[in-house]
Order: structure tokens, then sequence, then C-alpha cells
């Protein structure tokens, strides 16, 4: 129909139907002649869709060229598939969908349709023609929509999932199925809840079992807006501890009740467990830098990788001889930690193994066993009775490192995992291997330590008499007390020596710093006394002498130094003769056999600074009972910050006036210490000369 015609005559297409009420709908409706197809009528709805000219195709050959009609997906419908071609064939229509092209473009309709018979009495297909061309563009946005969203959320790499208000899940993602350990998405939401719930172990952070009520998903539906929650977890088959960070918000309806709970649960395994690496290894490095036992303190590193990083931790060395010793063990379970000394013991390890430590410490090449299987077990043992022992371990999962400072390899660290069932992976080795070398700097850094401060003492001992000498009517009694834990030596020294049976002398020095330069100084100056002693009496004049002699070798450093000659040539019925120099040295005490203190010396200039060096000779007697005490200032500064005055030096002294010589000078160094926790900052020495009662 390509134009509106009579009403009269289209009734009479029509069959007698009021045409005039079908114009007035606001469907399409099209007239069909059963049989042939042929379009009897299209009322004004159907010809506007049609931009007001409406083809009349006279039979179904036709409809190819004047009505272009595709399905949903875009096919253009077949001619004995046409919806009216299907109804005037007697074919009942209703309700399907179909897109029509018309010069305005596509249109979307709901088409129903079936034979009536008209007031005239012939038989006439009536089509409906509803066009849905909004709603099925909102749908198929909808769809798109919802498509895009199923598309984001299998995308997305953390679990998803939704639970209705009885707690079962009716969605899940990819990355969920994958994390709670299902085959599919259809086995995950048809899993019960105390299936789902009992496939894991859960735990705080802290250890503690993690309660399921605590759970954001199970607050969210009870309308709580839940904080996020960390939550380690295990699957109860493999036993791998994992870390999540669970989050949960509820999906409310308009009448504010809870109808989904969405729970985001995030993996944050590797972030936690790099986490935690960084902070065992600054433990672990804090632990290796506070003390130079590296023995025991390899033990205690030994003690902190269990159970964090292994259930058992073993560490071995190689010494001077290339003999391997096992200088530590540790296991979460003690009674492991024999059953692995028994191993070792009875079934030692072949140095030339092919794999194991012994290998390691050949090859300074780590070693990853991130399964341990029975075969391996079998293939390692000797014999039935050491597959057994090897059994008990119930090892999982194993790693060997080796201890390497340049290029040397100096000992291997084992860890081993069992009762947790973790299995190692390369980032557990990457940690590991950062420990052992730490580990391995730190024994170096020992021994060096050891070495250097073995010279040190030896070399000290050198520069002070190996014994005091015994002189007659006089008890002597000495202590020098090394700064720090004695690594350098020190510059203080005393010397008590004869040049005859007559005359004896007693120094004492402090030479400014430590090490090889105070060392050489320290020699330079107690020979030099030495040598000057054997020609001079005089206190004063050895100083001076030694003064030049540091001069003339251009002496690195400058000292104090304190001379006492000790005269026992003549009648000694007043006590014994003394005559002391100071070389810009602390004063002398003497402590009276009454308890009286007294300091007794002229101070003087330092030794090594200056051409003519300024001292003077003091003569002074010991009573019977009375005690001279040379000190250096190391003794008078032990308790800095506070420094002893004069006065508390001599309440210091006068406290021991009724003991030896020795008892003497031990008290003075106790009290002098004493409530110090760390060790002095100084040198510290003492000579005390004591007359006999």
């Amino acid at each position: 129909m390509n134009k509106d015609v009579p009403a009269a005559e289209a009734d009479q297409r029509a069959g007698g139907l009021p045409v005039a009420l079908f114009d007035a709908l606001p469907a399409a409706v099209v007239l069909f002649e059963p049989g042939t197809a042929r379009v009897l009528f299209a009322n004004r709805a159907a010809r506007t869709v049609a931009d007001g000219v409406l083809a009349k195709a006279r039979s179904p050959e036709e409809y190819g060229v004047s009505y272009r009609c595709f399905d949903l997906a875009g096919r253009a419908v077949p001619l004995e598939r046409m919806s009216g071609v299907r109804a005037a064939h007697g074919e009942t229509v209703e309700g399907e969908q179909v897109v029509w092209e018309t010069p305005s473009g596509r249109h979307t309709f709901e088409a129903s349709g079936m034979p009536v018979l008209a007031p005239d009495g012939r038989a006439v297909v009536v089509m409906t023609y509803l066009e849905v061309t909004d709603r099925d563009a909102a749908e198929q946005r909808e769809r798109h929509a919802g498509e895009e969203l199923g598309a984001i959320l299998e995308g997305v790499a953390d679990a998803i999932t939704a639970q209705g208000p009885d707690g079962r899940l009716v969605y899940a993602n990819p990355a969920a199925v994958q994390m709670l350990g299902y085959a599919t998405i259809a086995d995950l939401l048809a899993a019960p809840l105390p299936e789902l719930m009992a496939r894991w172990e859960m735990y705080t952070p802290e250890g503690e079992p993690f309660p399921a009520q605590r759970l954001p998903g199970r607050r969210a539906l009870a309308g709580e807006e839940p904080e996020a929650e960390l939550v380690r977890f295990r699957h109860v088959g493999d036993g791998e501890m994992r870390w999540a960070r669970v989050k949960a918000r509820p999906v409310r309806d308009g009448d504010g009740s809870v109808r989904l709970a969405i729970n985001l649960i995030e993996d944050i395994t590797e972030l936690k467990v790099a986490e935690e690496s960084s902070r065992f290894l600054a433990e672990a490095s804090r632990v290796l830098a506070g003390s130079l036992d590296y023995e025991r303190t390899l033990a205690t590193i030994a003690r902190l990788a269990v159970p964090d990083v292994a259930d058992w931790c073993a560490v071995d060395l190689v010494g001077p001889d290339n003999a391997i010793s096992r200088v530590a063990i540790a296991h979460v379970d003690p009674s492991k930690v024999r059953l692995a000394g028994e191993l070792e013991r009875r079934y030692p390890a072949d140095p030339n193994a092919p794999t194991g430590a012994a290998n390691v410490l050949r090859t300074g090449q780590s070693e990853l066993y991130a399964e341990i299987s029975d075969d391996l077990l079998v293939a390692a043992a000797g014999d039935p009775e050491h597959l057994a022992l090897i059994r008990a371990l119930g090892m999982v999962s194993a790693m060997i490192v080796p201890m390497c400072v340049r290029d040397r390899v100096l000992g291997a660290i084992t860890f081993v995992s069992a009762e947790a069932g973790r299995h190692f992976t390369e980032a557990d080795l990457a940690l590991a291997e950062d420990l052992a070398l730490r580990a391995a700097t730190a024994v170096e850094n020992a021994r060096l330590y050891e070495s250097r401060s073995n010279i040190a003492k030896v070399l000290q001992a050198s520069l002070l008499p190996p014994h005091l000498p015994d002189i007659p009517g006089i008890d002597a009694g000495a202590l020098y007390r090394p700064a720090d834990e004695g690594f350098d030596v020190g510059g203080d020294f005393y010397d008590l020596f004869s040049t005859s049976e007559e005359h004896w002398f007693a120094v004492i020095g402090d030479v400014c710093g430590k090490g090889p330069e105070a060392a050489a100084v320290t020699a330079l100056a107690r020979y030099t006394i030495r040598a000057a002693a054997s020609r001079r009496h005089s206190p004063a004049e050895i100083l001076r002498w030694t003064n030049d002699a540091m001069l003339r070798q251009d002496a690195p450093r400058f000292c104090t130094v304190a001379v006492v000659h000790i005269d026992r040539s003549g009648d000694d019925a007043d006590g014994v003769r003394l005559r002391l120099a100071l070389g810009g040295h602390p004063v002398p005490m003497v402590l009276r056999a009454s308890g009286a203190v007294e300091p007794v010396g002229i101070p003087g200039t330092l030794l090594g600074l200056v051409q003519r060096a300024g001292a003077d000779d003091t003569s002074a007697v010991l009573a019977a009972g009375d005690t001279l005490l040379l000190y250096t200032d190391g003794v008078t500064e032990a308790g800095a910050p506070k420094v002893w005055t004069p006065e508390d030096l001599a309440a210091a002294i006068g406290r021991a006036s009724h003991g030896s010589a020795q008892e003497v000078v031990d008290h003075v160094a106790a009290e002098a210490l004493a409530g110090r926790e760390a060790p002095p900052r100084d040198d510290m020495a003492m000579l005390a000369l004591r007359a006999a009662a």
C-alpha cells in the first residue's frame, strides 16, 4: 500500500474487518491473505514506521525485495521463516522478535498473529507488530554492561565472591575458584558452606585461630560495615601458609535488609613474605652485629630462623684444617634436635658426596629441594636403619646455602621444612642466601677480630713485665685493664726493675692513643727509661733523657710518665727512701698506715712535645705499712662522663687502708668501675708499692 485508500475499499480488502479501528491503534497491524501471504492492508502505524510508504507485496517471492527482515543476531530471515508467511500458512506466531529495516533505519518488533474469520466469512491473517526498539536497546545495553562487568570481574586478579543471606556463595570469579581450590565455578558454588570452611585452617597475624564469625562476609550479612581483616590461611591438604586481606560490603534492598555480601579476597602472601623477610634479615643483622662470639651468634641465628623460615636449621663451618663442624642446630621440636644429632653421629656426612652440605661446601653453589620425595630419601640412605631415621625427620622441603666471603666458603646453612609442610621456592632460596652472606661476613669479621685481638694481647703483654719482681721489704701489686674488648694495643704501661741490688725503679706511663703507633712509642719510652736508669738515678734526668730520645726518633705520639727511684742502699730504719719525678703524669698518692691519703710529686711537662721537658725530683719516705699508688688517668675517668676529683680518688684509696698492695689496686679498680655496664673507654693501669710493716 503506497498511500491511504478509501475506507470502504479498505474494509472490502480486509473482509469487512473495521480497518478504521486498526488505523487508530498505536501498534502496527498488517493483514495477510491466507495461503498466498499477499498483503491486504497495513494500518497507519505500520505505514508510519515505513516512512509513510509500505510496499505491497503480492506474493512471498516479493518479500525479499519489499521487506528486509533480520533476526536479533543480524542475519537475514529466510522467506519461509518470515512471520507473515508462517502465519499465512496457518502457524500461530506469538511474541517473536524481528528486526525490520526501513528507510528510517532498523526497528525491532515483537510479532504476533494468527488467521481469523472476517465478517464476510473470509479468513484473514491478522499480524500485529509491537515496536520494542527502545526496550531492546535498553536490554542490549544492560546485557552489554553485564557482559562487561563479568569480563572485568573475571579479569580481576583478586578473588571476588557474593554470598546470599544464608551464607552460600552465589557468585565467584575465576580468581576465587583458583584461590579456594575448586576445579570450576559451578563446583565452588555448589559446595555447601560447611564443606567449604572445613577445607581451610585460618589464623590471625599473631598465629591464633581465626574465628569464622569474624570474617567480614559474615559480619556484612549481619548488617555491619566491617573493617578489612588480615588472615593467615592454609589448605588442610597441602599445608602451605598464605596471607589474605579480606574485605566485604553488604548489598541492601530498598527496605534496608541485606540481600548479598560482596567479598574481596586479596592474596598478599608475596607482600607479607617480603615484609617478614626484610624484618627477619634486619633482626639477623642486628644479632650478627651484636657479638663477636660467632659460634654463639650463629646459634642465635639458627633459632631465629625457626619457625619463621624453616622447621629446623643447622649451621656447619669449615675449620682451619678443612674439617667440617656443626656449630648450631635448632628445631621447633627439641626431640628432633636429638634425633638429628644421633643421625649425624651414626651416619657422618660423606665429604665427597655429590649433593648435600658437603657438596655446597666444596662448590659454593646452593641446593634447593622444593619437594623431598621418598625416592630421594631412599637414594640418600646407607641402610634400612639410616632410611628409618631420615624418614622420622619428616622432611618435606630443604635448601642448603653457602656462607661465602671473597670466593672462600666458610660454611653452609641448611634449612628444612617438615611439620609446617612448606615447600621452599626460589624466593625462599634468595632469602637464605642473603642471610648466609651476612652470617659469613660476621664470621669473617669475628675471626679477624679474634686474630687481631690475640696479636694485640701478645704485643701488649710484651710491653708489660711478665711478673713483678720481689723487692726486699716491699710488697708490689699491679693491674692493667684494656679499654673496650682489647682490640687494639693500649698506650698505658707500667714497669718495675732493678739496676742493682740496691736500686730499683718503678715506672708508669700513658701514651696518647692506641694501636701500632702507640705501641711503638710505649716500647721506645719503656726501654729508653731502662737504659737511662742504668746510668742515672735521678728520675727527672731519666725523664729528660727519654724526652730527648722521643724527639730524636720523631715519635708520632706524646706520653706522660712517672718514674720512682727506690733506694735500698742506706739504713731503712725510717722507712723506704723514694725519689720521684713526673713528666705530665697524674700525681701519685701515698696511703699512710694511719689511713690518711696524700699526694706526692711535682707535676711536669709531657714527654715528646718540647725540647726541654720540665721535671723535678721529689723525695719521700714510705714508713712501715705505707703504700705508694701510681695510676693512669684511665682510673679517674673510668666512670665518664663522671670523672673522679683528687678527693674522690683519695677517698677510694682510703677505703683500702688495711690491704696488701694488690688488694689496694684491686679495690680502687672495683670502685672506679662500679655501676658501669659497658667497658671503660680508656685503658687503666696501676702500680702499688707497700712498705713492709
